[in-house]
């Protein structure tokens, strides 16, 4: 099965998801942070932190949210024989 069946906003759709994962990922992290740190919490260690976690977040879930975003669309679209066949650019 192909992963981009002919959208042209195939790539808009993965993109969501994966905006939506790593921000859940970084408001986790930052809430652990803030209670196991707290009241003394590494403002500075938060700010770098989730810039670098933001950029690992991001690279690493692209292709679970790729494939998050085909398994959506599979469930509105069902797959049909023109799925299954390579195209050829």
């Amino acid at each position: 099965m192909l992963l981009e069946r002919g959208e042209s906003d195939y790539f808009l759709g993965a993109y969501t998801v994966n905006l939506i994962a790593v921000e859940i990922l970084l408001a986790l992290a930052f809430l652990v942070v803030m209670l196991v740190t707290w009241p003394n919490p590494p403002w500075d260690a938060l700010q770098y932190g989730g810039v670098g976690l933001s950029i690992l977040g991001a690279v690493f879930c692209y292709p679970f949210a790729k494939t998050t975003w085909l398994a959506v669309d599979l469930i509105f679209r069902p797959p049909h024989r023109e799925d299954f066949i390579t195209r050829v650019k």
